[in-house]
C-alpha cells in the first residue's frame, strides 16, 4: 500500500476512533498528541524533521511551523470543540471566510492569531485546528487583500476529509505544499495557471505497478537478506565482522572530487569559533586514539559528539565498537545503547525516553532490578543508616518494630520514586560497587525534531558533568551546525566532537550482498525462518548483481551519487531492483540458464527506481528529480535547473573554493541571461528540497537572503546534469510530470505503453525542448541543451536498433 492510501487508513481510523471519545474532556495537549501529530506525519506525510513545535518569535510561541525548504506554514493548535460549522446545505471546502467568522467570534479570534504569527514569521499559510476540525487560509498575502477577506480550506469533521481526501491532501500534504496546491486553489485566477501535465489525462495517476508472484517473493526475501538480517541477534557479531566497512577512504565512483569529499564538514564551525574541537572518529589506521583514551581513563565531564551526514553508519561504527573493534574496552563498563528513532519511544518525552530505557536494559542486559529491596537497601545504605539514627524511628525500633520497618519502607519509596534521581543514585553504586565505568551512547535522536535533538545534547551534558557517565551523543552535521550558534542549546559548551565519514559505497554494497548470498546459500541458516524455494533464485541473482557490478561500474557510479553516499539509501535502492514489478527477473534468470551470464544494465536499475511501485513517475519521488518541470508560467523555466547546475558543476570541476560558491553569485550569473530573480528563488528552494545541492550552513532551510551563503551541488545533482538528462529511460519516464506549453506539441504527446510509441514521444519532447532553447536565444553558459538533446537522441537512436533487432529475431 501506497503513502497516499495508508495515510486515507490513518484518517478512517481515526474517524473510528473519534465516536468512541469523550472529546470534551480534551485539552490542547491531548488534541495535539491524539490528533494532530498523528495527521501531520502518518497521513500527510510531514517528516518530524520538517515540523518545528512551540515556535518562538518576539515572544510569541506557535504550536508547529511547517518547513520545506524554508518556513511554509503556521499550524495552531486549539482545544477539542466545535469551532466552526459548515452552513446548512453547503458541501463545498472552499470557502469565504466572512461566512466562517460570521456568528464564530472564537474562529475568528484565532484566524487572527495564527495570521499574526505568519506575518511575524513571513510565512504565507496559516492554520487552525481542533484535531478534528481543520482552516487553512493565506494568512500573509501581497495581493491588497486582507486575510480575512479571502477563502479558506474547510474541513469540519473527519468524515468531510474522507470524503473529499484528494483534494485536502493535495492541499495539506507535504508534497502539496512542494507544488504550491493550496496557495494556487485559494488565490484563483490572480495565481498564474501552468499548462496542465500529461499526468492530469491519466487515470488513477500514479497508478500502482502489479507484480507476479515470483517478484513479490524476492522482494521479501531480498528486503530479509539485505535489510532485517542487521536486527538478527544472533549473527550480529558475524554480520558486524564480514560487512562493516571502516570509513576513510574516498569513493572512486563519485562524480564529487576527492578534495570536494574528504572537506564534507568544513563549514561545521563559524570561522572565529573557538569553543569546540573536531577530529576525524577513524581512519585506514583504525579507531582514533584519542576516543580509546577517553574510554580508558573515563572522565570526560562533556558529552563526546559523533557527528556524521544520514546513512553513513553511526549507529553501525556503535555496534561494531561494542562488538569488534573494542570488546576488551566494553567489557569492563556497563553500556547502554539508546535508541531514539525507536517506534516504541518516538512518541515519548526524550528525557523520560532515556530514562525509560536505561531502567529497561539494566533489568534486561545486566540482569539488575534497581527496585528490588535488597539493591535499593545497598545504593542508600548511608541514606538509611542515617535515617535509622533519627528522631522520627530511632526509639521506635525499641517500642514497636514493625512501625520503624514500615518507616523504613516508606522513606525507601519515597526516594525509589524520584525516578531520575535514583537512576542515578543506582547507576553511582553499580559503578563503584562494580568498579565499572558506565558508557551511555544516544543515537538517532537525528530521528526527531529539533527541540528534541537539543534536549538529548541536554541530556548527555548533564550526565557527563554530574552523573557517574560516559555520554556519547550521534548529531547530524546540521544539527551541531545550527546548535553551536549563539541561539543554540551547543553554544554555551566546548564540546569533544569526532566526524564519522561514510565508508565507500562499493565496498559496503559487495559485502552486504555476499553476506546475503551465506543465508541464500543456506551457509548461515536464521532461526525464525524456514527453508525458502526461491531462495536458490534470488542467490542466483544476486550473483549475476556483483558479476554485473564488477564488469559494469556505472552501476556503481549510479549507487554511489544517487544516494549521495548514504548506504541505507543505497542499499534501499538494491532491494527496489530485486522486488521490482519493472525488471522482468525471471527472463533475466532464463538468460543466465541459457549463456550462463547476463550483465545487468544501468537503465534496468534506473527503471526500478524511478518508477518504484508505481506504473508512471511520480513528483514525490525520493531519489530521482524531474529537473524539465517548472514553477512559473515561462517556458525558458524548462532550463532553469539545468542551468543552476551547470555553474555548480563547472566549481566543482575546477574545485573552486572546494566546491562552494556564493549564492549571490548564482543570481548574478542567471539574471545575464536572462532569468528574474523570484524565477531563481523559487528553482533553488526546490533544488534544495530534492538533494541536488547542500549549502555552507548545513541546515534544513534554504536562507536565501543571507549573502554570504555559500551552496555546491551534490552528487546526486551532478548525475542528474551528466548522466540523466541525456537518457531516453530518464526523459521517457519524466515526460507525464512536465507541463507543455505549445499546443501543437502538447496534442502530440500523450500517454502510451507501446515502446515504439513512447521512443517517438521523445523525440516530439526532445524537438519540443530543442524550440525552447531556440527561442528563448540563450547565450553561452555552464549549461548547454543543444550538446544533451544531441546525446538524448543518440540513446534514443541505440534503443531503436535494439527494439529492430529484437522483433526480427525469428
Amino acid at each position: 500500500m501506497d503513502k497516499y492510501e495508508l495515510g486515507r487508513k490513518v484518517i478512517e481510523d481515526l474517524n473510528c476512533e473519534f465516536k468512541s471519545l469523550d472529546i470534551e474532556k480534551f485539552n490542547e495537549a491531548d488534541t495535539r498528541f491524539r490528533f494532530i501529530d498523528t495527521i501531520l506525519t502518518q497521513c500527510l506525510e510531514w517528516d518530524l524533521k520538517d515540523i518545528n513545535n512551540e515556535d518562538v518569535k518576539d515572544g510569541n510561541y506557535a504550536d508547529y511551523k511547517l518547513n520545506l525548504f524554508r518556513p511554509v506554514a503556521v499550524l495552531e493548535a486549539k482545544r477539542v470543540g466545535n469551532y466552526f460549522e459548515l452552513p446548512v446545505g453547503k458541501k463545498k471546502i472552499i470557502m469565504p471566510l466572512k461566512s466562517i467568522c460570521k456568528d464564530n467570534p472564537n474562529i475568528k479570534a484565532a484566524l487572527l492569531q495564527v495570521s499574526g504569527y505568519c506575518h511575524e514569521r513571513g510565512i504565507q499559510i496559516g492554520i487552525i485546528s481542533n484535531g478534528w476540525q481543520i482552516i487553512a487560509f493565506i494568512a500573509n498575502r501581497n495581493d491588497s487583500i486582507s486575510p480575512l477577506d479571502g477563502v479558506a480550506l474547510v474541513i469540519p469533521s473527519l468524515e468531510v476529509f474522507l470524503n473529499n481526501y484528494k483534494e485536502v491532501w493535495n492541499c495539506l500534504s507535504k508534497i502539496g505544499f512542494q507544488e504550491e496546491y493550496l496557495t494556487k486553489k485559494l488565490v484563483g485566477s490572480t495565481e498564474e495557471v501552468l499548462p496542465p501535465k500529461l499526468s492530469s489525462t491519466i487515470t488513477d495517476y500514479p497508478g500502482i505497478k502489479n507484480r507476479n508472484p515470483f517478484q513479490v517473493d524476492l522482494e521479501i526475501l531480498s528486503d530479509l537478506v539485505l535489510e532485517d538480517i542487521i536486527r538478527e541477534k544472533s549473527i550480529e557479531k558475524d554480520f558486524l565482522s564480514e560487512c562493516y566497512c571502516k570509513s576513510g577512504s574516498l569513493s572512486q565512483y563519485s562524480i564529487l572530487s576527492k578534495q570536494i569529499l574528504s572537506t564534507r564538514y568544513t563549514y561545521l564551525f563559524e570561522s572565529n569559533d573557538k569553543k569546540a574541537t573536531l577530529d576525524q572518529i577513524a581512519t585506514k589506521k583504525g579507531i582514533s586514539g584519542e576516543l580509546l583514551e577517553l574510554f580508558a581513563n573515563s572522565m570526560s565531564k562533556r558529552p563526546i559528539l559523533l557527528i556524521g551526514d544520514v546513512g553513513v553508519g553511526k549507529s553501525t561504527f556503535i555496534d561494531n565498537l561494542l562488538l569488534v573493534e573494542a570488546p576488551q574496552v566494553f567489557e569492563k563498563s556497563i553500556t547502554f545503547k539508546i535508541d531514539l528513532g525507536s517506534k516504541a519511544i518516538i512518541s515519548l518525552d526524550v528525557r523520560v525516553s532515556i530514562i525509560k530505557i536505561i531502567k529497561e536494559q539494566l533489568q534486561d542486559l545486566y540482569n539488575i532490578d534497581i527496585n528490588d529491596d535488597d539493591f535499593v537497601r545497598h545504593a542508600y545504605f548511608s541514606e538509611l543508616a542515617n535515617f535509622k539514627k533519627s528522631v522520627q524511628v530511632k526509639r521506635l525500633y525499641e517500642i514497636d518494630l514493625n512501625k520503624a520497618i514500615e518507616k523504613e519502607i516508606d522513606f525507601l519509596s519515597e526516594l525509589v520514586s524520584d525516578e531520575i534521581t535514583h537512576i542515578k543514585k543506582s547507576l553511582e553504586h553499580i559503578s563503584k560497587n562494580q568498579k565499572k565505568q558506565i558508557i551511555v551512547f544516544i543515537d538517532n535522536c537525528d530521528q526527531r525534531n529539533d527541540n528534541d535533538q537539543e534536549t538529548a545534547f541536554l541530556v548527555s551534558q548533564e550526565f557527563a558533568a554530574d552523573w557517574p557517565v560516559v555520554a556519547f551523543l550521534c548529531l547530524r552535521p546540521e544539527t551541531f551546525h545550527r546548535t553551536k550558534k549563539k541561539e543554540g542549546a551547543l553554544s554555551g559548551y566546548h564540546p569533544k566532537a569526532f566526524t564519522i565519514a561514510p565508508p565507500r559505497i562499493d565496498e559496503v554494497i559487495i559485502r552486504r550482498l555476499s553476506f546475503a548470498q551465506k543465508i541464500t546459500s543456506g551457509e548461515i541458516h536464521l532461526s525464525n525462518l524456514q527453508n525458502k524455494t526461491s531462495f536458490s533464485k534470488l542467490d542466483e541473482l544476486i550473483e549475476c548483481f556483483k558479476e554485473s557490478l564488477e564488469v559494469n561500474h556505472g552501476l556503481y557510479k549510479f549507487f554511489e551519487n544517487v544516494s549521495n553516499g548514504n548506504i541505507r539509501i543505497a542499499i534501499e535502492l538494491i532491494k527496489k531492483f530485486f522486488g521490482s514489478g519493472h525488471v522482468d527477473t525471471e527472463k533475466i534468470l532464463n538468460i543466465i540458464e541459457t549463456t550462463g551470464n547476463y550483465t545487468i544494465p544501468v537503465h534496468e536499475v534506473l527503471r526500478s527506481v524511478i518508477f518504484g511501485d508505481n506504473i508512471y513517475y511520480s513528483p514525490s519521488n525520493l531519489e530521482i528529480t524531474n529537473i524539465f518541470d517548472v514553477r512559473t508560467n515561462d517556458s525558458k523555466d524548462h532550463f532553469t535547473i539545468s542551468f543552476i547546475l551547470g555553474i555548480l558543476n563547472d566549481c566543482s570541476v575546477n574545485n573552486r573554493n572546494e566546491g562552494f560558491i556564493e549564492i549571490t553569485e548564482i543570481y548574478s550569473q542567471m539574471q545575464k541571461i536572462g532569468y528574474i530573480p523570484s524565477t531563481i528563488d523559487l528553482a533553488l528552494n526546490f533544488m534544495y528540497s530534492k538533494g541536488l545541492f547542500e549549502t555552507s550552513e548545513k541546515g534544513n532551510v534554504l536562507n536565501i537572503e543571507k549573502n554570504n551563503l555559500k551552496i555546491r551541488a551534490t552528487g546526486t545533482g551532478i548525475y542528474h546534469l551528466n548522466y540523466l538528462i541525456n537518457s531516453f529511460t530518464y526523459v521517457d519516464a519524466i515526460i507525464v510530470d512536465t507541463p507543455i506549453f505549445d499546443i501543437e506539441s502538447r496534442g502530440k504527446i500523450t500517454n502510451s505503453h507501446d515502446i515504439n510509441k513512447r521512443l517517438e514521444r521523445t523525440k516530439l519532447f526532445t524537438d519540443y525542448l530543442d524550440g525552447v532553447w531556440k527561442e528563448n536565444n540563450f547565450q553561452n553558459s555552464h549549461f548547454l541543451w543543444t550538446q544533451k538533446s544531441k546525446e538524448l537522441r543518440e540513446d534514443i537512436d541505440k534503443i531503436i536498433g535494439r527494439v529492430k533487432t529484437t522483433h526480427t529475431q525469428p
